[in-house]
Formats: structure tokens, C-alpha cells, sequence
């Protein structure tokens, strides 16, 4: 039987009573100014600044009265007034459009979401100006939040969400806002080697087994009186499981070799996108581990959750490169995107479309024209007018190694690759047997991608 996770309240409950909002939020392209307004019983009239509006856009492309959201039976819809240049809804012209959570709404050159969402009276929406953690949707103020109330306990904490999301920087987040002065130390738990995990992890003395000429540490004491971030905790291998709790419960580590263990102050913050009560249940992963791993449980959201923040993280990186601003057709193109593969998938494509618009005058934006068809074929006809040939072939680019890739990202790696396993090893920065583990976790056949003159 498993044991009952002993997890700390969950702060959904301690944060006061949440209360239901419908929200229109201005994003920030183009010069639009970031306004969020409630929606509530009365319609609400966009159009041009300084018209008796309820939302007075500063663009020149919206009409004076552009466009009303409006109650439509137990929801809520958007309706044109003949404007001009119309009212496009998830990327289509509308009339007239029901509006759901998510909708993106665009009105001359400015993007408009509309959004429900469950806030409380507590100060749960409280962001930080300094943090990498990007964004100002509800879920990443929500998700902000939950971060301030733990960090500053020494409960481990449990990171759950898909790949991509970006569960080291909340990892890190939570070692930055906890106050304490020892390292942040991250490991990725799939990396490491099965037969040398436990002298990583915990140090060897000299001579311990073949090839230790001398001492070594380990992560442990690396990370001591700071923070160890177990990525893919879900990846350790099972006989190791029961040395990692013993660590845990006594807050001490012993190397390879030693017969005397050493105390050690580390916080604990691990992350997976495996389901560890399947694990437990089929018995690769421990039950006692999961439970002293999970004192507070925190889920990060995915990208597709909280779409207000795609332009300010794409921007944000973008920067960072010194790189052309978006347009506001591509940015529209991105908010539309579902981001299966999270910020990662975010991160790539707009490495992808740096390299696809090198050459373009200076000063230009990063357009339609350097974005995959994939993402501008929700924009419909307007494609046709904004966007260029695409290259003949798709870029594919380089992984850092210690990511761990979508399924799309592998069967697209294999694809340029023509199945050949040591490429993409070498293309991820793994050894072939990552790879193989990989398809077997993302179910993809590894035949399916091969050429015949490819190596396995």
C-alpha cells in the first residue's frame, strides 16, 4: 500500500477564498499600452483615444468605435462595428465571435486578450521586479506567489509540469527568494551515469573504485548550505533511490569508500514530468523517496496557460541578442501557437527565425516571413501578403545537453539526420544510449527515421 503523501497544505487553500474574474488584457506590441480592465455586466466599447470608449486604444489603424465586447447568454462575445480594418479573432476577421479563455482578439495593430481567471484578496499576485522568472499573467503572478510562501521554509519541494515550462528557473527562483548563501547546484538526474551517479552525488575517496586517483566531494557538499536541484528525478536509477532518502532523512551523505558520513545543510528541489505515483505503483520509484520529496508540491503551468507572457519572454530573449523586434503580425502569430515543447520550443524557434531573417536591412522586425509555416498558418489569408519562400530546408539546431527534448524536437532531429542515432547523440550532446532511451519514453520508432545507408 502507498503511504499517504505527507505534502504540506496546498497554498490554492491558504491564500484565501478565490474569486472568479473576467479580464481584457492590452499586450505590448507595437506601442499598444499594457492595460488590463475587468469585465463585468456592462459591455465594453474599444476604439481610438479620446472617443467616449470604455478602452481608448492609442494606434492609428483603430476606428473611433472599433469594436464592443458584449454579454452573450451565460459568455461573452466581441463585435465589430464596420471598422475599417477589422476585428480578427484567433486570427480570423469576425463580425461577430464568442469569446472563451485565451481568446486573442486583435484590433488594428494592438493585441487584446481575453481572460478568466481565479484570483484571491490575498497578496498572492506579487512579482518581484528582478526576477528571470518572466511574465505578469495570472499563473505566473499566481505561480510568483506560491514561490514567496515556501522559499523560505526548508520543506523540499516537488516541481511537476511538461518539458520546456522552465522548472530550473523556478528552482532557481526558489533558491534566489529563500535567503540562503550556499551554491545553487543542478544535476539532471538522466545524465548521469548509472555506474557513477552515487560518487556524484555523494563524493569517493581516493581509490575507491577504478580510476579514483583522488578524493572527490560530490553534488551534496557542493551544494551545502544552499540549494541541490534534482532534475528528472523520476530518471534515478532505482538502487540508488534508497541511498538518496537515506541523505534526505539524516541530512548527511557518506562517499564511496568512506565509513564515516558527513553532515551536510542542502534544500531540496526536484522536478519531473514523469507521473511518480505510476511509478510507485509499477515500482520503479520508491514511495518513501516520493514522500519525502514532496513536502510542498508546486506545478508549474505551461506556456499555452498563460499566453500573455509569450511576447514578453519572446522579447525578452530576443534582447538579450540584440536582436530586431517583433512585429506585431508575428507576435500575433506566437500568441496564437500552442507551445507544445513550453519556452524551450519558444527559445528555438526564435534562434530558427534569427538565423532565417540574417541579412534583412537594419533596423527591421522579425516578421512573419522568419517564422515556420506551422505558426503562421493560423493568420490565414494575411500570410499570403506578409510572408516570404520559405527555406527549402527546416533549421535544426543545436541542443543544449542538458535538455532533454519533446518528442517533436527528437523525431525532428532524426528527420535532418536520417535516422542515424550517433548524429543525434552528437546533435544533443548525449551518448547513443540516451537516444535510445529517449524513443523508447517518447515512443518513436528509431527504424521509421532511418536511410538505408544510415547507421543505427
Amino acid at each position: 500500500m502507498t503511504p499517504e503523501r505527507d505534502t504540506l497544505t496546498s497554498p490554492r487553500a491558504r491564500l484565501g477564498t478565490r474569486i472568479p474574474v473576467r479580464l481584457l488584457r492590452v499586450l505590448p506590441v507595437g506601442g499598444a499600452r499594457p492595460v488590463t480592465i475587468a469585465v463585468d455586466q456592462a459591455a465594453i466599447e474599444i476604439g481610438r483615444i479620446g472617443h467616449a470608449t470604455t478602452l481608448g486604444l492609442t494606434d492609428p489603424e483603430v476606428s473611433r468605435l472599433h469594436a464592443t465586447v458584449v454579454p452573450d447568454g451565460d459568455g461573452w462575445a466581441v463585435v465589430d462595428h464596420g471598422s475599417h480594418n477589422g476585428t480578427y479573432v484567433d486570427g480570423v476577421r469576425s463580425e461577430r465571435a464568442a469569446l472563451r479563455d485565451g481568446t486573442l482578439i486583435r484590433i488594428g495593430k494592438t493585441l487584446v486578450l481575453f481572460l478568466e481567471a481565479e484570483v484571491t484578496t490575498a497578496s498572492e499576485l506579487d512579482a518581484p521586479g528582478d526576477s528571470p522568472l518572466l511574465g505578469t499573467s495570472v499563473a505566473t503572478l499566481q505561480l510568483h506567489g506560491e514561490i514567496a510562501l515556501v522559499a523560505q521554509h526548508a520543506v523540499p519541494v516537488l516541481l511537476l509540469g511538461e518539458t520546456g515550462v522552465g522548472k530550473e528557473v523556478v528552482a532557481r527562483e526558489i533558491h534566489r527568494r529563500s535567503g540562503r548563501t550556499g551554491a545553487f547546484i543542478a544535476v539532471n538526474c538522466a545524465a548521469i551515469s548509472p555506474q557513477l551517479a552515487e560518487s556524484e552525488l555523494f563524493g569517493h575517496v581516493a581509490g575507491a573504485f577504478t580510476g579514483a586517483t583522488r578524493a572527490a566531494d560530490g553534488l551534496f557538499v557542493a551544494a551545502d548550505g544552499g540549494t541541490l536541484f534534482l532534475d528528472e528525478i523520476g530518471e534515478l536509477p532505482l538502487d540508488l533511490q534508497p541511498k538518496l532518502l537515506r541523505a534526505l532523512a539524516n541530512a548527511e551523505v557518506r562517499a564511496v569508500g568512506a565509513t564515516v558520513a558527513r553532515k551536510v545543510d542542502v534544500r531540496i528541489v526536484a522536478a519531473t514530468l514523469r507521473d511518480l505515483d505510476g511509478g510507485v505503483a509499477d515500482s520503479s520509484f520508491r514511495a518513501d523517496l516520493l514522500n519525502r520529496l514532496a513536502g510542498w508540491e508546486l506545478r508549474v503551468p505551461p506556456l499555452r496557460r498563460r499566453r500573455e507572457d509569450v511576447i514578453a519572454i519572446a522579447s525578452a530573449v530576443l534582447a538579450r541578442r540584440q536582436a530586431p523586434a517583433l512585429s506585431v503580425d508575428a507576435a500575433e502569430a506566437l500568441v496564437l501557437h500552442d507551445w507544445p515543447g513550453n519556452v524551450r520550443e519558444l527559445e528555438r524557434v526564435l534562434a530558427a527565425a534569427l538565423i532565417r531573417a540574417t541579412g534583412a536591412a537594419p533596423n527591421s522586425e522579425l516578421g512573419l516571413e522568419h517564422l515556420p509555416a506551422q505558426l503562421t498558418a493560423r493568420l490565414g489569408p494575411r500570410i499570403e501578403r506578409a510572408a516570404g519562400p520559405a527555406p527549402a530546408i527546416p533549421i535544426v539546431l543545436a541542443a543544449p545537453p542538458s535538455l532533454t527534448p519533446t518528442r517533436d524536437e527528437l523525431t525532428a532531429a532524426l528527420t535532418r539526420y536520417g535516422g542515424n542515432v550517433a548524429r543525434v547523440a552528437e546533435h544533443f550532446g548525449k551518448d547513443r544510449q540516451q537516444i535510445y532511451r529517449w524513443a523508447r519514453r517518447l515512443d518513436v520508432d528509431l527504424g521509421a527515421f532511418r536511410d538505408d545507408d544510415a547507421e543505427p
